[in-house]
C-alpha cells in the first residue's frame, strides 16, 4: 500500500513541477500584456499630439507629412491593438491550463490524504486486533 503512495507522490510531484512551470509562463505573458497594453496607450497617446488645430496656417507639405505619420501611427496602433488581443487570449487560455494544472495537483493531494488514511485505519485495525487478543489470553490466563 506505501508504494501506491509513493507512486501517487511521484506523480503529484511532477504535477507541481507543471503547475510551477505554468505559473512562470502566466507571469511571462501576464508581463506581456501589460507591455502590450503599455505600448496601445503610448500610440494613442501619441496619435492625439499630431492634431493641427484648426485656423493655423499650415503648409501643405507639412499637413502631407502629418497625415503620412499618422496614417502609419494607426496603423501601428491597429496592429499593436491586435497584439494586446492575442496576447489577451493568450493569457486567458494560460488562465484555464492553470486551473486545470492545479486541479491536477489538488486531486494528487486528496488521493495520497485518503490512501495515508486508509494506511492509518489498517495499521489502527491490526493494533486494535493485537490489543484484542493480548486481552482475551490474559483474561484466560487469570481463570
Amino acid at each position: 500500500m506505501k508504494k501506491r503512495v509513493k507512486v501517487v507522490q511521484g506523480w503529484r510531484d511532477q504535477q507541481q513541477k507543471k503547475f510551477d512551470e505554468l505559473q512562470q509562463q502566466h507571469s511571462e505573458l501576464n508581463r506581456q500584456t501589460h507591455a502590450h497594453q503599455q505600448r496601445l496607450d503610448l500610440l494613442e497617446d501619441l496619435s492625439g499630439q499630431y492634431a493641427v488645430a484648426s485656423g493655423s496656417e499650415t503648409s501643405a507639405l507639412l499637413l502631407k507629412g502629418i497625415g503620412r505619420f499618422r496614417h502609419q501611427l494607426d496603423n501601428l496602433t491597429n496592429l499593436q491593438r491586435q497584439e494586446l488581443a492575442l496576447s489577451q487570449v493568450e493569457l486567458r487560455s494560460m488562465n484555464t491550463r492553470l486551473v486545470e494544472q492545479h486541479c491536477q495537483v489538488k486531486m494528487g493531494d486528496k488521493i495520497i490524504d485518503k490512501r495515508l488514511a486508509q494506511i492509518q485505519r489498517k495499521q489502527e485495525r491490526q493494533e486494535q486486533k493485537v490489543m484484542d487478543e493480548l486481552s482475551m489470553n490474559r483474561f484466560f490466563h487469570r481463570r
